[in-house]
């Protein structure tokens, strides 16, 4: 015997997308809606979207790899270097010092993008050394992952430049 839920199902929507909506005033002014006919009433036309459209789904994360997006952050940045700061390079490395409100919530990681590298912050520490960095143009993004290593926010880009140490008598 076949199942008469999916048929009882379909008559019953069915009926209830073609009823009728009446509307009618009071002598006091008064509107009201029914679906049964009352006096002087007047039909209404009712229209219902049956789903709605994709179009007005909210993109959640940033639009290019180049917008800041703090995401469930208020503040998120690198506070040093400065943006298109010139630094000569050094054995000490690099000091790096970013701007993080409120902490790095649990289940997030933090990362700094050097180029085109990732790099994980330990411990997800505010300040540390970058070394290594080789003579030339580099781009730092500071970027927080949740679960699966989807973004969940990140600063805007900015470039630093590299410069090689001049030994002592060396004009520029």
């Amino acid at each position: 015997m076949r199942n008469p839920v999916p048929l009882l199902l379909c008559v019953l929507f069915g009926s209830s997308a073609s009823a009728e909506i009446y509307r009618w005033t009071d002598a006091d002014g008064r509107v009201y809606f029914s679906d049964r006919l009352a006096p002087n009433a007047e039909r209404v036309d009712v229209r219902v979207d049956a789903a709605p459209s994709r179009a007005t789904a909210t993109i959640l994360g940033p639009q290019s790899p180049d917008e800041a997006y703090r995401g469930p952050y208020a503040a998120l940045d690198i506070l040093s270097p400065a943006a298109d700061a010139t630094l000569t390079a050094d054995a000490a490395g690099v000091p790096i010092s970013l701007q993080i409100d409120p902490a790095v919530i649990d289940g997030h990681r933090l990362f700094l993008r050097l180029d085109d590298s990732e790099l994980a912050v330990e411990a997800n520490q505010t300040q540390f050394k970058l070394t290594g960095l080789g003579a030339g143009q580099h781009r730092l993004q500071l970027q927080i992952k949740g679960a699966e290593d989807r973004l969940v926010a990140q600063s805007a880009p900015r470039t630093i430049q590299i410069r090689q140490p001049r030994t002592p008598g060396q004009l520029p």
